[in-house]
C-alpha cells in the first residue's frame, strides 16, 4: 500500500480512462441544426463574404466563426465531419489541458528541474475531467460543435490568459495575450464582460486594502501593465463586436421569436438554482477533493499565494452579474442552460483553491488518500463502462439512419421511427412534418433528396 509508485500509477489509469471517454464522447457527436446552417452558409459563401454578411445580420462572433468553419466549413461532404469534428474537439481539449499543465507549473512550489511533467499532464487530463464532471449542462458544452465553441473555447484561453499574466515575463506576452482577446471576446457575449468584472472587481479589492498603493504598483508593474493591456483589449474587442448592425438585429430578431413562441415565458429562478446544485455535483466535488489531494501528496506543492475568501465571493458575483443580465435581457429568462458554464468554471476554480488552503496545512491518513485514490478509479470505471457504449451506440445508429436516408429517392416520403438515444451529446430535433424547417434544412444539410419524416421525435 504505500509503495510509492502506487498513487502515480493510479493518476496515470485514471487519466487514461479520461482520455478514453473524451476520445469516444468527441468521435460520437454529430451536427445540430446550428451546425448545419453554419455548414450550408459556409457552401453558399467564402469564409471571408460568412464575417461581411455577419457583420450586417448577426451577431459577430468573430472566433465562432472561424473554428465552425474548421468543423463544417473546410468540406462540404458531410461524410468527413465526425472526422473534423473530433479533430477540433480534439485541438480543443488538448490546449485545454496544456493550459492547465503549464498553470499549475507556475502556480504551486514546484522545483521546476524535477518536476515530473508526464505525471503532471496526467493530472491536468483529470482536471479537466473534473471540470466535465462539473459542467450544469454537459450535453451542450461538451457534446455540441456550436455550443462548444462559443462557450467552452473562450474559458480555455482565460486559463491561457491567467498563465501568461503569471509567468515570467517576455516580450511576446502581449501578442500571446492578443490571441486570447480574440478567443475571449469573438465568442459568447457575457464572457468578456464576465472577465472584466472579475479582473475589476479583485483589482478594486486588492488595491483598497493597501496602504502603500504605488509601493504595491510598483513591485508588481509588469504583472499589472499585461493586466491592464489585457483588459483594455479585451473591453474594446467586445464593445467592437456588440456594436455591429448585425448584433441589433439579432436581438430584435430573438425578442420577437421569444414573444411569439414564449409569450408568457417566466424568468425561472428555481429551475436555475436546481439546475446549479444539481446532485451529481457533489459526487463531482469529491472527485475533484482527491484529485488534489493526491496531487499535493505526490508532488509535495502547495500555492505560491493564499487567497482570501473576500475575492473568490467577489469572482463569483462579478460573473452571475454578467451571466444573469445576458441570460433576461436576450431571453427573458434566466432559464438558459449552457451560458451558465461561466459560472461552472468559476465554480470549479474557487472550489480547487479551497481544497487547496484546506489541505495544505493537514496531515491526512494514508487510509483516506488511498480511498481516495479507489474512489477516483471506481467512479472512471463505471462512468466510462456507462457511458462509451451509449455514445458509441449513438453514433453508429445515427450513421445508418442518415445512409438510408441518402439513398432514398427524390418526391418519396421516407420515415423514421426515430433517432436512437443520445445519451451525453445532441441530436437532430426533427418532427414528424416533412416540411418543418428543422426537417428540411436537415435534408439540405446531409444531401437528402427525399422528405423525412420521424414518426417519434426526440423530447429534451
Amino acid at each position: 500500500m504505500r509503495n510509492k509508485n502506487t498513487l502515480p500509477l493510479v493518476i496515470v489509469l485514471s487519466s487514461v480512462l479520461s482520455a478514453l471517454f473524451f476520445f469516444v464522447l468527441f468521435s460520437s457527436i454529430r451536427c445540430e441544426a446550428d451546425d448545419w446552417a453554419a455548414a450550408i452558409n459556409f457552401r453558399t459563401y467564402s469564409l471571408l463574404e460568412t464575417y461581411k454578411n455577419t457583420y450586417w445580420l448577426d451577431t459577430l462572433r468573430p472566433m465562432s466563426i472561424l473554428l465552425s468553419y474548421v468543423g463544417v466549413g473546410i468540406t462540404s461532404n458531410t461524410n468527413y465531419y465526425p472526422t473534423t469534428i473530433l479533430l477540433l474537439f480534439i485541438t480543443i481539449a488538448g490546449l485545454f489541458v496544456y493550459f492547465i499543465y503549464r498553470l499549475l507549473q507556475e502556480a504551486f512550489t514546484f522545483d521546476k528541474s524535477k518536476i515530473n511533467k508526464p505525471l503532471l499532464l496526467c493530472f491536468s487530463l483529470l482536471l479537466l475531467m473534473s471540470l466535465y464532471l462539473m459542467t450544469s449542462n454537459r450535453l451542450e458544452i461538451f457534446g455540441w460543435m456550436s455550443a462548444s465553441v462559443n462557450h467552452l473555447v473562450p474559458i480555455v484561453f482565460v486559463f491561457a490568459a491567467a498563465y501568461i499574466l503569471i509567468k515570467e515575463y517576455k516580450k511576446t506576452d502581449y501578442f500571446y495575450l492578443s490571441i486570447c482577446v480574440f478567443f475571449i471576446g469573438g465568442a459568447a457575449e457575457h464572457v468578456a464582460p464576465s472577465v472584466i468584472a472579475v479582473i475589476f472587481s479583485c483589482g478594486f479589492l486588492f488595491f483598497y486594502s493597501k496602504e502603500n498603493k504605488h509601493q504595491v504598483w510598483q513591485q508588481h508593474k509588469v504583472f499589472f501593465t499585461k493586466l491592464i493591456f489585457f483588459s483594455v483589449l479585451l473591453t474594446l474587442f467586445f464593445l467592437f463586436t456588440v456594436i455591429t448592425p448585425g448584433a441589433w438585429l439579432r436581438y430584435n430578431n430573438t425578442q420577437q421569436y421569444v414573444k411569439v413562441h414564449s409569450p408568457e415565458r417566466s424568468l425561472e429562478v428555481l429551475h436555475v438554482v436546481t439546475l446549479l446544485m444539481r446532485p451529481y455535483k457533489f459526487i463531482a466535488f469529491g472527485f475533484l477533493f482527491f484529485v488534489w489531494l493526491l496531487f499535493t501528496k505526490i508532488f509535495q506543492v502547495k500555492l505560491k499565494t493564499t487567497i482570501h475568501w473576500k475575492y473568490l465571493v467577489a469572482s463569483l458575483i462579478a460573473v452571475v452579474i454578467p451571466t444573469s443580465v445576458f441570460c433576461v435581457s436576450a431571453y427573458k429568462t434566466f432559464n438558459v442552460d449552457r451560458m451558465w458554464f461561466m459560472f461552472d468554471a468559476t465554480v470549479f476554480i474557487i472550489v480547487s483553491i479551497l481544497i487547496l488552503q484546506f489541505i495544505s496545512n493537514k496531515k491526512l491518513s494514508d487510509v483516506f488518500v488511498y480511498s481516495g485514490a479507489i474512489y477516483i478509479m471506481g467512479f472512471l470505471f463505471f462512468f466510462d463502462a456507462r457511458h462509451i457504449p451509449a455514445v458509441r451506440s449513438f453514433a453508429t445508429e445515427h450513421d445508418k439512419i442518415i445512409a438510408y436516408l441518402q439513398q432514398q429517392k427524390e418526391g418519396e416520403i421516407a420515415v423514421v421511427d426515430s433517432f436512437p438515444p443520445n445519451d451525453l451529446i445532441t441530436q437532430a430535433r426533427l418532427t414528424s412534418d416533412p416540411e418543418d424547417s428543422f426537417n428540411v434544412v436537415f435534408c439540405k444539410f446531409y444531401g437528402i433528396k427525399a422528405k423525412v419524416v420521424v414518426t417519434h421525435p426526440y423530447k429534451e
